[in-house]
């Protein structure tokens, strides 16, 4: 009976010792509740609200932990100080729950990669910060020093996606900010890492949507090391690609379209007729041939993607003399031009990565 009531009572210390902390799993199960029910489950363990700051759009609100000492006739109180703080903007929040313990730390990274969370460069110590994902999760792990004591971070975040059937237009690729985001959404075989030469010394990681098919799609990464948050995409034409050297076949159309109705392979005269005016683009003898000018009038919005136009005839001196041409004096000069490429920014479209 004795040994019984030990075994209880180092149970009940060890419960106690531990009530504040976090598991990885239920951080994650955290980010599918609404901010109301996260606060509750967070000041349930003791947390207090000790404030709010306001950075732009973001508000991050902080709830901390401050373990009391007690005296050395009761039982011991837990010295790990702990933190949490809830980053809202718009309808997206990030939850960081922050240690001073490394053990705890080093245990929910250690169950997330048990959990499938992965890192490429887990082991380069140079990097001050890791990021682990896995689906549409993110968990980005960091260190940071205050005032001489370590706090040991994990911001966790949960990406929301559209519906399938709501996938209908080029815009709605800018949805998908990283490699793993749109494995996880369009399938681990439809999804390649690739790297794309925009020059000999100009070379960044990417992933392509849907390889040497209609459907193609390039996005090239702002973060290569991670794979995520988009410079931009590129939909139709010829790319330099790293798995594609040595391949001659050329898909000269493709099935994407943006919501004004441009696609590439779509003749010229049909762009002009969509844009109900005149518009003006680059000649031969400009570092953007057939680029057509941001500040080009009419129905379409040239200032948000980049519509870059082919040719089947414009090798002679006329056109390589050129720095800037108009899509009716083309059409009156009997050139052959159609849409090549489209290019497309996620800032440019009101999406942040």
């Amino acid at each position: 009976m004795r040994r019984f009531l030990l075994v209880f009572i180092c149970i009940a210390f060890f419960t106690s010792a531990n009530a504040q902390d976090f598991s990885a799993s239920r951080l994650i199960d955290m980010l599918s509740g609404d901010h109301y029910k996260i606060e509750k489950q967070v000041t349930g363990k003791k947390y207090r609200f000790t404030g709010s700051e306001s950075f732009g759009d973001t508000v991050v609100r902080t709830y901390q932990y401050r373990p009391v000492i007690k005296n050395s006739k009761k039982k011991t109180a837990d010295s790990i100080a702990r933190r949490m703080q809830i980053s809202s903007l718009k309808e997206t929040f990030t939850l960081t729950y922050q240690t001073t313990s490394p053990a705890e730390y080093t245990g929910i990274i250690d169950k997330l990669k048990k959990d499938s969370f992965y890192c490429e460069y887990e082991k380069d110590s140079t990097v001050k910060s890791h990021l682990y994902q896995h689906e549409d999760y993110t968990a980005d792990a960091t260190v940071i020093n205050e005032d001489g004591t370590n706090w040991y971070g994990i911001t966790f975040f949960k990406k929301e996606f559209p519906l399938t059937r709501d996938v209908h237009f080029a815009e709605d690729l800018l949805d998908f900010t990283s490699h793993e985001y749109l494995v996880y959404y369009f399938g681990e075989k439809h999804v390649k890492k690739d790297v794309y030469y925009f020059s000999k010394n100009d070379i960044v990681k990417c992933s392509v949507l849907f390889n040497n098919t209609k459907r193609q799609v390039i996005f090239v990464w702002r973060d290569g090391l991670n794979r995520r948050n988009l410079d931009n995409i590129l939909i139709g034409g010829a790319h330099k690609l790293k798995s594609q050297e040595g391949y001659d076949k050329f898909t000269a159309e493709n099935d994407w379209l943006t919501k004004s109705g441009i696609h590439p392979g779509m003749p010229l005269f049909e762009l002009r007729t969509l844009n109900e005016g005149n518009f003006t683009f680059c000649g031969g003898n400009s570092p953007n041939p057939g680029l057509i000018f941001s500040d080009s009038e009419g129905k379409v919005d040239f200032k948000n993607t980049d519509i870059i136009l082919g040719c089947m005839n414009c090798t002679d001196d006329k056109f390589l003399a050129s720095p800037k041409l108009n899509a009716d004096k083309a059409m009156l000069d009997g050139r052959i031009l159609f849409v090549l490429t489209m290019v497309l920014y996620p800032i440019a479209n009101g999406i942040f990565n």
